[in-house]
């Protein structure tokens, strides 16, 4: 999945590399989003953490679930956001999201971001459990 690459219709393009059916894709893209990372969880699912900036709305995150059995070349994939952040909730530029299940069964989200050796970014490391 490309950062920003834009297709003509202005959506984010992915491809599928391997497996049956290779190709390109694309992911809907919103509210000027762009993808930075995404994980595949056990279910299927795949989240995307998308990020954006602007000196008037400042930073914001979300993360996206998109039906891996969606994408398929030519298709427009979409998905509902499950998690929303901005400055007011102690976030930074994340850039990193992984995925593991506990002893106990639980889906542990873990987002990471980089400071970019600015003096106005932070490193964090945010731990969320996935409530199905």
């Amino acid at each position: 999945m490309s950062e920003r690459g834009l297709d003509a219709s202005g959506n984010l393009i992915a491809f599928l590399v391997g497996g049956k059916t290779p190709g390109q894709f694309s992911v809907r893209r919103t509210e000027n989003f762009d993808i930075s990372d995404a994980v595949l969880l056990p279910s299927g699912d795949l989240l995307i953490l998308e990020r954006k900036f602007s000196w008037l709305g400042g930073v914001g995150i979300r993360i996206r679930r998109l039906a891996l059995s969606d994408m398929a070349p030519g298709a427009v994939v979409d998905g509902p956001a499950i998690f929303n952040a901005d400055l007011g909730n102690e976030i930074d530029n994340m850039e990193g999201i992984d995925a593991h299940v506990t002893a106990e069964g639980e889906t542990v989200l873990t987002m990471i971001s980089d400071d970019n050796f600015s003096l106005i970014q932070r490193n964090l490391l945010l731990q969320f459990t996935l409530v199905e």
